[in-house]
């Protein structure tokens, strides 16, 4: 059985809107993250592509996952093709390329009797802490630490900016932003939640066999830095300090870290001083627990 402890999603930019997203239906839990748009121009929606996409992905989740059940792999499918019908239908314009299709990361998984499926693109995932364990294992988010070609790059382009200009507005970095968005859903890049129904066939899944209680954490990248690039916290810790302090106690860490710590992106080598952190926290116990 699926409990849902807690749910959070804080967006990185007060000014911009949130491109993550989240959400439950039964024995089913979601996190979505928006990949930022590096469209020439506007594509779909009042917003951005990256919170068309989100939003739109979650409330199809919420909506088809009952009948789904652990079939993770037919409910993505599903969810693509719907979404890819409704980009033809709503998009303001054809893409100038595949850097400017929408995108995401996603975590997503289903609670059964004796089991959790769970399934992922790019770096959303789920840390699992069994009752009485020091140790919690991690699924999906094997962004442990981005390739070290990729952060060295980052860093050059950041070390590059003019005093006051901002990366998204840099000419050199939007070039190499796009050159990596051209290489998905394509099988010499990667594979991610979007308008393209191929990538379907290439969502990672994974069955965990459930040998009693387990409280657990689905995330975006932004909420799981505090491991993944802070290395401030093991992931059994943060399952624990969640579960005893609260997430918004960690997002609250997360922007200490980034606004004071690092607001020139230098040390943590990234684009955005700021990303939306999302989290679920959630418990799940089986049949005969």
């Amino acid at each position: 059985m699926l409990r849902i402890l807690e749910m959070l999603t804080d967006t990185g930019d007060p000014g911009k809107p949130n491109e993550d997203a989240f959400g439950f239906a039964g024995a089913h839990a979601w996190v979505i993250d928006g990949a930022t748009d590096v469209a020439d121009g506007p594509l779909i929606g009042s917003e951005t592509g990256a919170h068309w996409l989100a939003r739109e992905a979650s409330a199809l989740f919420a909506a088809h996952a009952g009948r789904h059940g652990a079939d993770l792999q037919g409910l993505v499918r599903f969810t693509i093709e719907t979404l890819a019908a409704r980009f033809e239908r709503e998009r303001l314009r054809a893409p100038n390329g595949r850097h400017e299709w929408p995108s995401a990361a996603l975590a997503l998984l289903h609670a059964g009797e004796t089991k959790i499926s769970f399934a992922n693109f790019a770096d959303c995932g789920l840390i699992l802490l069994p009752d009485g364990s020091g140790e919690a294992s991690v699924y999906g988010a094997a962004h442990v630490s981005r390739e070290a070609r990729a952060v060295s790059r980052t860093a050059a382009l950041i070390a590059a900016l003019r005093p006051g200009e901002r990366a998204f507005e840099n000419a050199a970095i939007m070039d190499y932003l796009r050159a990596a968005r051209r290489r998905q859903n394509s099988d010499d890049g990667y594979w991610i939640l979007g308008i393209d129904p191929q990538a379907a066939a290439h969502v990672r899944r994974t069955d965990i066999p459930l040998a009693g209680p387990v409280t657990g954490l689905l995330f975006s990248d932004g909420f799981g830095s505090l491991v993944f690039d802070y290395h401030r916290v093991d992931p059994a810790t943060l399952v624990r300090r969640a579960a005893l302090g609260g997430l918004r106690t960690l997002v609250a860490e997360v922007r200490q870290i980034e606004a004071v710590e690092d607001p020139d992106c230098l040390h943590w080598p990234r684009f955005k001083r700021h990303d939306d952190a999302t989290a679920v926290l959630f418990r799940v116990e089986p049949a005969s627990g």
